[in-house]
C-alpha cells in the first residue's frame, strides 16, 4: 500500500533570503519537502537556506525536526510557517484558502502531535506595539497579534 501524501504546486519558497522560485510541496509520513519547478532552481543559486540542497533545489524537513506549523494570510494568498527544533523557520507561500482543510487534516494525520495553527495577523497599520523573539526571528506585535517578522540577522 502506498503512503498517503499531500501535494501542492506553484508554491514559493519564502524562507530568508527571499527568492522568486516556485515549486511543489509534498507532505508524507517522513516529513515535508519542497522542490523547485523545472527551470526554477537557477533562482536559488548562491542562497544559503538550512536544509536546501543545491543545485537540485530541494528542501527536506524531517518529521522528527518539525516543531510547529502555522497558517497565515500573506501577499500571495496564504502561507505556511514551519518551525524546526533547531530554531529555523521556513516559509512557503502561494496556497489558496481551499488548501486549508486538506493541510489541517493531513498535518494531523501525518505528524501526530502537531496541528495546523492559524496565525491571525494585525492589519491596523500602527507603528507602536511590542516585540517578541522566537528562534531566529523578531516579531512586532500590535494588540498581541503579529504584524511583521524580521530575521535577527537584519536587526
Amino acid at each position: 500500500m502506498s503512503e498517503a501524501r499531500l501535494q501542492f504546486s506553484e508554491i514559493y519558497l519564502a524562507t530568508e533570503p527571499y527568492c522568486k522560485a516556485t515549486g511543489q510541496v509534498r507532505m508524507g509520513a517522513s516529513g515535508i519537502g519542497w522542490k523547485a519547478a523545472e527551470g526554477q532552481a537557477e533562482a536559488l543559486q548562491g542562497i544559503t537556506v538550512p536544509g536546501l540542497t543545491l543545485p537540485a533545489g530541494m528542501l527536506a524537513l524531517q518529521k522528527e525536526d518539525l516543531r510547529r506549523i502555522q497558517w497565515q494570510r500573506v501577499a500571495r494568498g496564504y502561507g505556511l510557517r514551519i518551525y524546526t527544533r533547531s530554531g529555523t523557520m521556513h516559509k512557503l507561500d502561494g496556497f489558496t484558502a481551499d488548501d486549508f482543510e486538506p493541510l489541517r487534516d493531513g498535518i494531523k494525520r501525518l505528524f501526530h502531535g502537531l496541528t495546523l495553527e492559524v496565525r491571525d495577523i494585525s492589519l491596523k497599520g500602527w507603528n507602536w506595539g511590542k516585540t517578541d523573539f522566537e528562534g531566529t526571528n523578531m516579531t512586532f506585535k500590535v494588540d498581541n497579534r503579529p504584524m511583521f517578522d524580521l530575521p535577527m540577522g537584519y536587526v
